[in-house]
This record gives structure tokens, sequence and C-alpha cells, in this order.
């Protein structure tokens, strides 16, 4: 009996190794003075930090926490809209240009490598 029990439990944890393993890291992009938009790296209330040149491994999904939709540039013409409190999965490796819609030019522009 304990076989039985204990056979279905192991499969499904071989199931769910790869799932996690794959599974993406969030990052949030915020609206940060100055400058606009940032990518927010943590730090709580009285230590934000903050930055405009990232490299992440894997796949990568950023929340757009800005004020305004973002415009996501990458590898082989990859271009993508995302409007503000929406979600984008960039899987494929290469550097990935952000921008904010009528985006002022001394606004930051965001870069993130994704190896």
């Amino acid at each position: 009996m304990r076989k039985l029990l204990l056979v279905p439990f192991l499969a499904l944890l071989v199931a769910a190794a790869p799932a996690a393993a794959s599974q993406s890291k969030l990052l949030q992009i915020r609206m940060h003075d100055p400058g606009c938009h940032s990518f927010y790296l943590g730090g709580g209330s009285d230590h934000r930090q903050y930055a405009t040149t990232l490299v992440r491994s894997g796949p990568v999904t950023l929340a757009n926490y800005d004020e305004a939709a973002l415009v996501f540039r990458g590898p082989a013409g990859f271009v993508k809209h995302e409007q503000v409190g929406q979600k984008i999965t960039l899987t494929k490796k290469g550097v990935y240009q952000i921008t904010m819609v009528k985006q002022a030019p001394d606004d930051n522009h965001l870069k993130l490598t994704v190896k």
C-alpha cells in the first residue's frame, strides 16, 4: 500500500521539477524621478534601489507599473506595447530597449540584457 501511494507522489515531483526550473523572474518597471521610469530592485520604503540597465539570466517577466504604456524592442525585430499594469515575459536571449510611449528625449531609456 505504501508503494502505491509513493509512486504517484514521486512521479508528480519529477514532473513538476522542470516547470519550477523554467519559471521566470519578476522585474518591476516603476515611475521614478529623476528620469521617469526605472527598474525597481527592491530595498524597502527607506532604501529603494533603481537601475536603468540590467542583465538577467533565463526568462524574465516585466510588470509595467509606470505612468504610461511601454514599448519593448528586442532581438530579431521584436516590438511589443504593454499597457500600465500588464506583464510581459521575455524568453529570447538578447538586448531589449524599453521606452515609454510618447517619451520625452531626456527620460530614461531602459536596457535589459537577457542571457
